[in-house]
């Protein structure tokens, strides 16, 4: 402690002025590291209080002397970190080592401001050398653990933080061999300095191998407690997996009504040997209001709203009415587009798995290539088959007024939409890795056309690759085709079930549609008595589909990405995908901002093949979320 006396005024003198503040103690610093590593000078500027509270003087020498003191253990706890456990830190301020009793003297006569220099050696980086599990129990000898999924491999540097990395993998190795009690009981970590290496031994215990035991469920007031319980994708006595618990977790949150959710596992086997299971939520609010705006060069303005509830009778039930108006100022009230739609959708119909779905929509379409008015209603049910698969088997009702370029007729369409989709990727918004996959079949009766049968057929995969283990570089790709069966003429199919292609989701640089068939390429007019609606290239859309896109997803840094990429495809006139026709390749640079819920995205592409007069020199495109 250093005590500052303050010389006091005569009782004669001038009224007692206000007390000086303490002069800092302002120093330079510099960093030497042996050998000039610069990633270990970047750890030791990262890590050091004398750097971090350089412009910030410390009151007096002591003070100075203190940061050094910490400097030496700081910075050589995280060169260990990094598997230098040899390296020698010095510090010294106006020459004299801060571990000297005289070095906050020699700070006090020294010139101002104070030098002060962090001297390091960084010695080797050692390797793992002996590395040993222990087991403490008959369940941990007869698991193997594989060494190479802890980090721990003979060879590998030896970073102090792999080897508590490595406890929780070897337990999770454990646990997903069905041990849920698994633990690691204490290490032996020793650095050979003659070796260079560090010989580890890690006590493991597995604990009993338990099922699953009961599960039971807290916090629920208004959403019946047995819509939860059967998501639960396991039963009493089952092989414990703890895959299934994240499961459930995904499963609970999936029900939209809870704003929290845990899953608790005992801490000990029950009196069956079984690990009881606890889930403990707390109900959102179920009511909620919204609205939306937008505006593009291409379409003008829209506004949409909404009103929806979460749990509509107690068991979770969703209803959701969105009304909504689009392509306005831009464009005449005639050509304004309207859209009203409900959606309900009751979880657990059969089975705590199948979900009642109906949705019912009356709209008005404006779009270049057909206007339509009509509505359609469909009633599904949806069953998750496992973690990663789903299908879903509707009926499908359908009624409209259609004009496009060949007249104006009506449809009355009945049919059974079958959906099947496939996920495995990591993660929804932004994958890494894994694969998505969506096939569609649809077969309808046409009671109010000359073509009776209509059969729509449509799928798409994408994949993901990531090149390291921090997902930095991915490669994604995406591949979709589509096929109309039944009608034997395109003008047979109803406008708004035909294929297009061209857009920001579709062929990025080309406008919306444009990739297409036409109406001067497709349509025979003999006589001028049934023009193109709006112009003589305008889309009407073709009997099958191919579209693909490759992109290179590079992360710059933590929130900013880049993202150069290519989009090819075009709807075609006959049924299945005619090369004669034109096929359209675009391309462009991406950029991406990442952010906790999901990437911002913002595209810049532009024609390369089979740019036509309606198609932009350059388009951008905003949103939030990949492009696939």
């Amino acid at each position: 402690m250093v005590a500052v006396a303050h010389a006091q005024p005569a009782p004669d003198g001038p009224p007692p002025a206000a007390a000086t503040a303490v002069p800092g103690v302002p120093y330079t610093l510099q960093i030497q590291v042996d050998g000039g590593d610069a990633e270990v000078e970047k750890i030791a500027t990262d890590t050091s209080t004398l750097k971090t509270l350089e412009k910030e003087a410390p009151p007096g020498p002591p003070g100075l002397v203190g940061r050094g003191k910490a400097d030496i253990e700081r910075i050589a706890a995280a060169l260990m970190a990094t598997g230098r456990y040899g390296a020698t830190v010095g510090v010294t301020v106006a020459g004299v080592s801060v571990s000297s009793q005289s070095a906050a003297d020699a700070a006090q006569r020294s010139a101002k401001p104070v030098p002060a220099v962090i001297r390091i050696n960084p010695g080797p980086v050692f390797t793992f050398g002996s590395v040993r599990l222990q087991p403490l129990d008959r369940g941990a000898m007869d698991t193997p653990v594989t060494l190479r999924r802890t980090g721990l491999e003979p060879g590998l540097p030896a970073p102090s933080t792999a080897v508590f990395g490595a406890e929780s993998r070897i337990v999770d190795q454990l646990r997903d061999e069905g041990y849920p009690f698994a633990a690691t009981k204490g290490r032996e970590v020793v650095a050979d300095h003659a070796r260079k290496q560090v010989d580890v031994t890690i006590n493991v215990a597995a604990g009993p191998r338990s099922p699953f035991g009961d599960v039971t469920i807290s916090g629920t007031r208004e959403v019946d407690p047995n819509v939860a319980l059967g998501r639960v994708p396991f039963q009493p006595g089952d092989r414990y997996d703890p895959k299934k618990i994240k499961r459930l977790k995904d499963d609970l949150a999936k029900l939209d009504v809870f704003s929290s959710i845990r899953v608790r596992e005992a801490d000990k086997p029950d009196a069956s040997g079984r690990v009881p299971i606890a889930i403990e939520v707390e109900e959102k609010k179920f009511r909620y209001v919204g609205a939306a705006a937008k505006w593009d060069s291409v379409d003008g303005a829209g506004v949409n709203a909404y009103w929806g509830h979460r749990n509509l009778f107690g068991g979770a039930e969703k209803l959701r009415i969105d009304a909504g108006v689009g392509q306005l100022i831009s464009n005449p009230p005639s050509e304004y587009e309207y859209k009203l739609g409900v959606h309900f959708e009751k979880p657990g119909i059969i089975t705590g798995y199948d979900d009642l779905l109906i949705d019912v929509i009356a709209q008005r379409e404006r779009p270049d290539a057909y206007w339509r008015d009509g509505v359609n209603g469909v009633v599904a049910i949806r069953r998750q088959l496992t973690d990663e698969l789903a299908l879903q088997i509707g009926v499908e009702g359908d009624y409209s007024k259609v004009r496009d370029t060949f007249g104006e007729k009506r449809f009355l369409l009945v049919g059974l939409p079958i959906v099947g989709t496939f996920d495995n990727t990591d993660d929804k918004l932004d994958p890494k890795s894994g694969m998505r996959v969506t096939l569609q079949a649809a077969p309808y009766y046409n009671a109010k056309g000359e073509q009776k049968s209509l059969n729509i057929f449509k799928g798409q995969v994408s994949a993901y690759w990531s090149f390291d283990e921090d997902g930095k570089y991915i490669l994604a790709g995406k591949i979709g085709a589509g096929s109309i069966i039944g009608p034997s003429t395109t003008e047979d199919v109803p406008a708004y079930r035909r294929f297009f292609a061209g857009g920001g989701g579709s062929i990025r640089g080309f406008a919306y549609q444009s990739a297409s068939p036409r109406c001067e390429k497709i349509l025979p007019r003999p006589n001028k008595s049934l023009p193109c609606v709006l112009k003589d290239d305008q889309p009407l859309g073709g009997r099958s589909l191919l579209e693909s896109s490759l992109e290179a997803r590079i992360k710059v840094t933590d929130t900013i990405g880049v993202v150069p990429f290519v989009d090819a495809g075009a709807a075609f006139d006959k049924a299945i995908p005619d090369f004669k026709e034109d096929v359209r390749i675009g391309a462009g640079l991406g950029l991406r901002y990442y952010t906790a819920i999901g990437p911002i995205r913002f595209d810049v592409a532009m024609p390369v093949v089979g740019r036509t007069k309606a198609d932009p020199r350059v388009a951008f495109y905003v949103s939030i979320g990949q492009s696939f």
